[in-house]
């Protein structure tokens, strides 16, 4: 089966972690335990709307969740490899939402399989559940709003790149309804399967 591998960008606060752990309530999850540390590097997730299983990378034993918690991007690039070979796959952090890097250019042998996902959360709202989150850990702070704001800037010129100068695949999710909307990408890629 042909499978699709969704990366989802968006800046601090925009809902990627919250995605992961909505695809994951709808279904049954296994975590998958890195063989030297025996620490969670991600999940086997299976759902009854669909044929596939689907590789969630990175842990989700945290507050923030993701590839960010791993720092090694050459383990980023091996999970990528080796479950794109494998199934669909969902991945996410905000490092990641920055920039292409080693991990777009590893992405590239999957073609239109591989596809760059865009959260359009409003920044007034990534901001505001920045501020709950740290608040959550006790932290009282004030927030340098500017580096989560900074941050879209830079995540928008990725965009940018991508359709115009790497000519990849995007696409927008709503905030409102992104894990739905994510679910329904894969259904859509397994439908097209079947009818080629």
């Amino acid at each position: 089966m042909k499978s699709l591998i969704v990366k989802l960008h968006g800046t601090s606060g925009s809902g990627k972690t919250t995605v992961a752990r909505e695809l994951m309530q709808g279904g049954h999850v296994v975590p998958v335990l890195n063989p030297a540390n025996r620490k969670v590097e991600s999940y086997i997730l299976t759902r009854p709307e669909l044929k596939g299983i689907i590789a969630i990378l990175g842990p989700y034993t945290a507050t923030c969740g993701g590839l960010d918690s791993i720092s090694n991007v050459n383990t980023h690039i091996e999970l990528l490899m080796s479950w794109g070979q494998a199934g669909h796959v969902f991945y996410e952090g905000l490092l990641g939402s920055e920039y292409y890097g080693r991990i777009g250019a590893a992405s590239e042998q999957f073609g239109d399989r591989h596809l760059f996902a865009f959260l359009d959360t409003p920044i007034d709202l990534c901001v505001e559940r920045v501020k709950a989150r740290r608040l959550a850990k006790g932290n009282t702070k004030p927030l340098n709003e500017d580096n989560t704001r900074g941050r879209v800037a830079k995540i928008e010129r990725l965009r940018y790149r991508l359709e115009n100068e790497f000519h990849r695949p995007t696409v927008t999710i709503d905030h409102e309804r992104a894990a739905e909307q994510v679910l329904e990408l894969y259904i859509k890629a397994e439908r097209q399967n079947d009818t080629v």
